[in-house]
């Protein structure tokens, strides 16, 4: 008699009609648990109950839940067919041809990364008339949506890239609000018939995402191991800790860049003209979406025109032309988006958002698994944790003897460990902490000072290198010889324990799916005090108050404000503005066309002027606005 094991039980309970009819009903009742839970979830954490739009993810919490429960349920009464099916497809994704194999594996990196996107974000976000979500990310994502509403309803300008209107009367640029340029100047082309609230950065993340999965499958499917392997090694690289915690930072989600320079790099089938062409494109690309990732693909483009000067030198003149190229489309670039126009990139303050020595194992309050070890309160623009899978592969490769044979420590490849070294070396600025430890405190080398000023938050140069070691990592165990069952088994843990750990970092993001995006301040008042020739509104003293409100209002009204929340703006100019605005009102002269406005607790700046009697002035909210009676 064939011993009973838990599969001649599910082949029992399908045979028997009597058996398979309960498994329904208690697969039907489990699953109608389930969704009373979940009313009873939204109605208590949602504040008009079902019909609230701030209640996210109903529609998958009432009905996509309990009908997925069920079913995972019933397909559970087929173990034993899918594993023979899974058998069976492994022994032919393992007999596939060299480019179907490649292609197999893209396509399951492209949707793996496609689900993540999903599971994070929803599609919702990638409607352009849904803008509200936006706000719901906080200060730098709202900051990079008003920067292209604002710049879409600006006139042109030379640099095409400034907005006169905003930070006046000094300027700013498009570039400043990092609302990545090249949308915001393709759009902007066609702004009239465009809808009143439009955004692209929906669009612009899932296609981070999806490319982030694109070329984590090209830096994998040229390797000679199993596909099983290479199917479990993508994720790590497609729910990278430093993407991830960048969902804030929706310029900064490009980080398919750096992955496609290290796929040019490793890649032995593209020809060199082709890496050089490409590797260009890249870093051309990047100075219209953010100048942090600009550097990187330099330092990138650098690593590999020196490693393909070296295995053939008679490419050095078109290295070198191609680099030269790079240069002056990068600057002509910024010139036209309007980096250079403020005059005020370069802010020298001795203050740098660094990385921590132990940037690499600390997980920031962002890890089921384990608990945020001590950092400086600036060290969060250098995270950069590995996560407890991958620390645990690192581990167990550390515990066993290391193969003569090496495929990331090698020769050809010592240009870009030497360029990731000093990106590493940049990331740590002046100040070295382990911890709260420090071990290094000393000022910015004057040979760095004008860098330093330029790039603050010299943390992100840590990108590569994390993406270095996270691929070291995996091909150290993909390669090594040990059997196929025991790398799969370690890689299969490594990611399920990778999933739960760094769940804080891809979990649902909550966000408010309304299409316009509605200011709470009544504006009616200071339309009504801005009647007549006014368009100008001039906070004093300049400081960020609800910039929010205002740049809408401006925006819509074709105003200027000086207030507002930049990457980069003039300190100096500020304060002369501001001197200027304070020698005004105490000699009784505004403008025409400008009010002046400060908090309802310094209205004594106005009283104190001999000149009072030439403003007419009013309470407006929490602000006291005052303007010339001419």
């Amino acid at each position: 008699m064939e011993n009973e094991n838990f599969f001649s039980y599910l082949k029992k309970i399908r045979k028997s009609k009597i058996l398979f009819f309960v498994f329904i009903i208690i697969s039907a009742m489990t699953a109608l648990l389930v969704y009373f839970n979940q009313d009873s979830w939204i109605l208590l954490n949602c504040t008009l109950g079902k019909n609230s739009n701030s209640c996210v993810y109903k529609f998958e919490r009432l009905y996509l839940l309990p009908i997925t429960i069920f079913l995972l349920l019933n397909v559970c009464l087929f173990t034993d067919e899918i594993f023979k099916f899974l058998k069976l497809m492994s022994i032919k994704l393992e007999n596939l041809e060299t480019k179907k194999s490649a292609h197999f594996l893209i396509s399951f990196s492209v949707v793996f990364s496609l689900l993540l996107f999903y599971y994070r974000f929803s599609f919702f976000i990638i409607d352009p008339t849904r803008v509200f979500w936006i706000k719901s990310l906080g200060t730098d994502s709202l900051q990079n949506f008003l920067g292209w509403h604002v710049f879409r309803n600006s006139p042109w300008d030379f640099p095409f890239g400034v907005m006169q209107n905003i930070n006046y009367p000094i300027g700013t640029s498009v570039g400043y609000s990092d609302s990545v340029p090249f949308l915001a100047f393709l759009f902007k082309l066609f702004t009239n018939f465009l809808p009143e609230y439009f955004q692209y950065f929906g669009i612009w993340v899932f296609s981070c995402y999806i490319l982030q999965g694109f070329f984590a499958a090209q830096i994998f499917k040229n390797f000679k191991c199993s596909m099983k392997l290479k199917l479990l090694a993508v994720p790590f690289l497609i729910m990278s800790t430093v993407l991830l915690d960048r969902f804030g930072h929706l310029a900064l989600n490009c980080h398919w860049m750096i992955l496609a320079s290290f796929f040019l790099y490793f890649s032995k089938e593209i020809s060199v003209k082709r890496k050089t062409k490409w590797q260009t494109l890249i870093v051309i690309f990047s100075s219209w979406v953010h100048p942090y990732i600009t550097f990187l693909m330099f330092a990138l483009q650098t690593a590999l025109f020196i490693k393909l000067y070296i295995e053939n030198k008679k490419y050095l003149k078109e290295l070198l032309s191609y680099f030269l190229m790079s240069l002056f489309l990068v600057f002509s670039s910024w010139y036209l988006i309007g980096y250079f126009y403020l005059d005020g990139g370069n802010d020298p303050k001795n203050v740098l958002f660094s990385i921590n020595l132990n940037t690499l194992f600390n997980p920031f309050e962002k890890s089921k698994l384990m608990q945020p070890l001590g950092a400086g309160p600036r060290h969060y623009e250098g995270f950069a944790y590995l996560g407890v899978g991958l620390l645990i592969i690192l581990i167990v490769l550390l515990f066993e003897k290391w193969e003569e044979k090496k495929y990331v420590f090698i020769k050809e490849n010592k240009p870009l460990i030497w360029i990731l070294a000093i990106l590493t070396c940049l990331s740590l600025s002046y100040e070295i902490k382990f911890g709260t430890l420090t071990i290094i405190n000393t000022p910015i080398p004057e040979v760095l000072e004008s860098f330093y000023g330029v790039y603050r938050s010299v943390g992100r140069f840590i990108w590569p290198t994390y993406y270095f070691i996270v691929i070291f990592i995996l091909l150290s165990l993909l390669m090594r010889e040990r059997s196929l069952i025991k790398k799969c088994t370690l890689l299969l843990i490594a990611l399920l324990l990778q999933f739960i750990d760094i769940y804080p970092l891809y979990k649902p993001v909550n966000l408010n799916y309304k299409n316009d995006f509605n200011i709470e301040r009544n504006l009616a008042p200071w339309l009504h005090f801005m009647a007549g020739n006014k368009n100008k509104i001039i906070f004093y003293p300049n400081r960020q108050y609800s910039y929010i409100d205002f740049w809408m209002l401006a925006s819509k009204y074709h105003y200027s404000v000086n207030i507002g929340y930049f990457a980069r703006n003039n300190s100096e100019k500020i304060l002369e503005n501001d001197a200027n605005t304070y020698q005004n009102i105490i000699n009784g002269k505004i403008p025409n066309d400008t009010i002046y406005v400060v908090l309802n607790e310094n209205i004594k700046v106005f009283e104190v002027s001999s000149y009072k009697d030439n403003f007419i002035c009013e309470n407006i909210q929490e602000f006291y606005a005052c303007k010339n009676k001419n």
